[in-house]
């Protein structure tokens, strides 16, 4: 008998993991290969944990499986792929490129930092994505070191909570009237953005980048409006790229991320192909058909897990019909004393109302369009949001 093709997961984070290990557990018998730049990290903790010693021990992710179940191909690359032929290209360490079929693909190949296309030196300019990232950045957050991020989404205000904390001075630059205001609403915002202030960080809001100063290392940020920061280290939190190159040429829509159905086969092939994690745009049944794109920790390894189960069955000859993706996104962060949870999508609520908020600066915050309840946001409301996502996984 001719040797199975394998499978392929092209991404070695908790989505790419995830999948992998529901082919497994739903008795797929083939081999599974993980292709990927870095060993599986467990990513919350970069913008967490690691910015707080220099230790790079402890950040791996946990696994539901053996390793052992897997062919890993740690730093190597997929650089071509023809999804109609089942081929991909490989680039190993060494730079040698192999063609490998498969019999299924995941596509689970994450995000990179996006980088500001700005006049001036690159070098003092750092990114927060990956471990090394964070293992570079950590040993320069020392007291009285100027800080000056760009972008205050959650990594921009992670990272300037651990650095004011550090004894850093901390300029955060945003497009953005309100630090955190695209994720959480204005209300939630203002109060994350009072908690910063207390703690000596400086907020330049809607304020964008014309350039970085400086000769050899950036010693300064240009604003639009001509005001010049002053800066020892720039963090750039402005967002990321989907790494999908090795996907051109396929009929697949990469417009923004790789389109799915609800069951998160990719469009545009009749390939096994899923996708899943930060990368897929893809329809979730409790919010409408959709397409999204979740950058969620947690939701990435629920897509993973649903895309893994649903291959499985459709490589195993499983003529069972699929369930479509129908899982409560969540988020978490904490930034000094305050550990800010939500769960559902906020981001496209109609309107906002704190129903609920103590002395003590906590509160919850529900968010609602003509559908009803989409999302509720928690200032230290741990235990009293747990209702909250029942009534959110019951929208189906």
């Amino acid at each position: 008998m001719p040797q199975m093709n394998p499978v392929v997961v092209v991404g070695t984070g908790i989505a790419g993991v995830r999948a992998a290990e529901a082919l497994r557990s739903r008795k797929y018998p083939g081999e599974i290969w993980i292709i990927g730049p870095e060993t599986p990290i467990y990513r919350p903790a970069v913008s967490k944990e690691a910015l707080k010693n220099s230790s790079s021990d402890g950040f791996g992710l946990p696994m539901k499986r053996n390793p052992d179940e897997f062919t890993w191909l740690i730093g190597h690359e997929a650089v071509s792929s023809d999804l109609d032929r089942q081929e991909l290209q490989v680039k190993d360490p060494q730079g040698k490129v192999a063609t490998i079929r498969f019999a299924g693909l995941v596509i689970a190949s994450g995000l990179r930092s996006r980088h500001l296309d700005v006049p001036g030196p690159t070098l003092g300019r750092h990114s927060l994505r990956t471990l090394t990232d964070a293992l570079h950045l950590e040993p320069l957050l020392i007291p009285q070191t100027r800080i000056a991020i760009v972008g205050s989404g959650f990594i921009g205000c992670e990272v300037a909570a651990i650095a004011s904390q550090r004894g850093c001075l901390v300029t955060v630059i945003s497009p953005e009237g309100v630090p955190m205001g695209g994720a959480v609403g204005t209300e939630i915002g203002q109060r994350i953005t009072k908690r910063h202030e207390q703690h000596g960080v400086k907020f330049l809001t809607e304020r964008t980048v014309r350039g970085f100063l400086g000769e050899q290392s950036a010693t300064g940020v240009l604003l639009d409006d001509g005001t010049e920061v002053p800066t020892d280290v720039v963090v750039e939190a402005v967002g990321s790229h989907p790494n999908l190159d090795w996907l051109t040429g396929n009929s697949l829509d990469i417009s923004n991320g790789v389109l799915t159905d609800q069951h998160l086969r990719a469009v545009g092939t009749v390939a096994p192909v899923r996708a899943c994690g930060d990368i897929a745009r893809h329809p979730n049944a409790l919010f409408g058909q959709t397409p999204r794109r979740i950058e969620h920790w947690t939701t990435a390894g629920d897509l993973g897990t649903h895309a893994g189960r649903g291959l499985a069955k459709q490589l195993n000859g499983d003529h069972e019909s699929e369930s479509p993706f129908a899982a409560v996104p969540a988020f978490w962060s904490d930034q000094y004393d305050i550990q800010i949870q939500s769960f559902g999508i906020p981001s496209i609520a109609t309107a906002v109302n704190v129903v609920e908020s103590g002395q003590d600066g906590g509160c919850i915050a529900e968010y609602t369009d003509s559908s009803g309840l989409v999302g509720v946001v928690g200032l230290n409301r741990t235990s009293e949001l747990a209702h909250y996502r029942k009534l959110l996984a019951g929208r189906i």
